[in-house]
């Protein structure tokens, strides 16, 4: 699209069960008549004559795309959205407006008043005319005011926002990759990881089930920014997100750490933050895995369940270097530290443990392996193997739930790393 707006013709090729995907995003970016050229699907699993057979038929298609010129296909338009709706107040009504117009997550909302906007925006002290932007995937840009409708509709409390504006922060870094989270289709979602004073401050579940439901602050700081990416970014599922499956992080996906309970220093410490200070940390995070280590004794017995886990074939940090997120349960951390293993030696430990040999892939896995994951190659010295990272310090390692032999495995993909940002709780301040 930015050739097409500089004059310059293009074709679009997709397989058929993405064309229509295409033609939305290309819709809500203002530019409906982008030339589509569609190949029937799957293409993944269909023979190298079957493919060859599909491009030359699409070959016409293509070029007649690029001969028409892009002056034809008129300019780029903005997508606007509207300011303000009065609406009937009647509570059912209310509930009906907001899933006709495809407003919600697929659970009730709460209608943003006046009022409630108001207060939302107090608290983060921002000028309610302060844009954002642009978000994925329609790439819209957004007033601070909007957003704050989103916390609202989500369900947060007024003090909760600045939590949520330096999530949405976060995730906009070109280092989270959020268009391709969010229209891929792999299962993830962008995981959000509070640590600091404002974890007490605002109640918000470090212990267990921190993955789970019964948290106002989780359920509904990760709602909103989901909220956002729908609402405001055009996140549509079978329009622009693609997910083959998704996981229950599409609703919401946020957790604190469990900082109390840590023998070692905390994500936002180990990140170059001070431990008093409040931040939110974004990756793009799959469902976890849970480690059920049932009869070990030691930090290395528990280790070698954790090695066990990632050099299962299928997950996402085989095909992804961005390197696992380990969330360990207090009881796994403390007995890891007292066997002598912290932080650095866990990573060091699943670096060099963790790597599975090429001859369980199939040719063309390998072939794609050495163009994917090439640094790796390049890095580790191991011609045979595939490692879970490309480097030790690719690996992040959190302590957070509750009582229980229990940790979880969180694939991650997309993000080239996490990307941590200060919580502003006023106007020109941190926390």
């Amino acid at each position: 699209m930015k050739l097409e707006a500089h004059g310059i013709p293009t074709a679009t090729i997709c397989s058929t069960a993405f064309a229509g995907a295409a033609r939305v995003q290309a819709a809500g970016r203002g530019f409906a008549a982008l030339p589509i050229v569609e190949i029937p699907h799957p293409m993944h699993t269909a023979s190298r004559s079957l493919v060859e057979g599909r491009a030359a038929e699409a070959a016409q298609s293509i070029a007649k795309a690029l001969l028409e010129g892009a002056a034809a296909r008129g300019a780029l338009g903005e997508d606007i959205l509207e300011d303000r709706i009065e609406i009937d107040a009647d509570p059912v009504a209310l509930e009906e407006f907001f899933f006709t117009h495809g407003w919600t997550d697929g659970l009730p909302v709460t209608p943003p008043t006046v009022a409630s906007v108001a207060a939302m925006l107090a608290a983060a002290g921002r000028d309610p005319h302060e844009t954002i932007g642009p978000i994925p995937p329609r790439m819209r840009v957004a007033t601070i005011e909007k957003l704050a409708v989103n916390a609202v509709m989500a369900g947060c409390k007024p003090a909760y926002f600045p939590v949520v504006l330096a999530a949405l922060d976060s995730v906009l870094d070109d280092n989270i990759r959020l268009y391709g989270i969010q229209t891929a289709t792999n299962t993830s979602s962008a995981l959000l990881i509070v640590n600091g004073p404002i974890v007490k401050e605002l109640g918000l579940n470090a212990r267990g089930n921190v993955f789970g439901q019964g948290n106002r602050a989780n359920a509904t700081i990760g709602r909103a920014l989901q909220l956002i990416l729908r609402n405001v970014g055009g996140d549509l599922p079978g329009e622009t997100d693609m997910a083959t499956h998704g996981h229950a992080g599409k609703f919401t996906f946020c957790i604190a750490e469990n900082e109390d309970e840590s023998p070692w220093e905390p994500l936002h410490v180990e990140r170059g933050f001070k431990r008093g200070d409040s931040t939110v940390t974004a990756i793009g995070g799959s469902g976890p895995q849970n480690v059920f280590t049932y009869g070990c004794e030691t930090g290395a017995e528990i280790l070698d369940h954790f090695v066990g886990a990632l050099t299962g074939l299928g997950h996402n940090n085989i095909i992804f270097p961005t390197g696992p997120l380990f969330v360990l349960s207090p009881e796994h951390a403390q007995t890891l530290a007292r066997d002598g293993f912290d932080k650095q030696k866990i990573k060091q430990h699943l670096f060099e443990k963790a790597r599975i040999p090429l001859t369980r892939f199939a040719a063309r896995s390998i072939t794609g392996l050495h163009h994917r994951r090439s640094r790796w190659f390049e890095i580790a010295g191991d011609p045979t193997h595939i490692g879970v990272a490309d480097r030790i310090n690719d690996i992040n390692i959190v302590v957070a739930g509750g009582a229980g032999i229990h940790s979880q495995f969180v694939p991650t993909s997309f993000s080239y790393e996490p990307v941590t940002r200060l919580i502003r709780t006023k106007a020109g301040s941190a926390k």
